[in-house]
């Protein structure tokens, strides 16, 4: 089975809330979702040259199959989401997006 990778990009304002966000990000939130079932998990600034957005993070996790990302989003996620919703809810002006895709290959 290909593993999953999970992509949640989070466009904060700011640079100052990007700060406040990766704060509460790590490592708690990324070590829940790691106890919920992903293999892997990092934290990556997009390059302010070539990203209009210059307080994007983007947090990719690594599911080892569908069914594990599957229970995930069934039994962890709606908590976890709401935790991040709690902290930083829609009128903080954080947007979210998220992106589900196989890994094809790992070189």
């Amino acid at each position: 089975m290909p593993e999953i990778l999970y992509t949640v990009r989070a466009s904060c304002k700011d640079v100052p809330q990007r700060g406040r966000y990766l704060a509460w990000l790590s490592p708690s939130h990324v070590m829940a979702i790691r106890e919920a079932g992903a293999s892997a998990a990092r934290i990556v600034l997009p390059d302010r040259e070539t990203d209009t957005a210059a307080a994007v993070v983007e947090t990719h996790y690594v599911f080892p199959s569908r069914k594990a990302f599957d229970t995930y989003l069934r039994d962890h996620a709606p908590a976890l989401r709401a935790d991040g919703l709690k902290h930083f809810p829609p009128e903080s002006g954080i947007t979210y997006s998220r992106q589900v895709a196989e890994i094809a290959t790992e070189l």
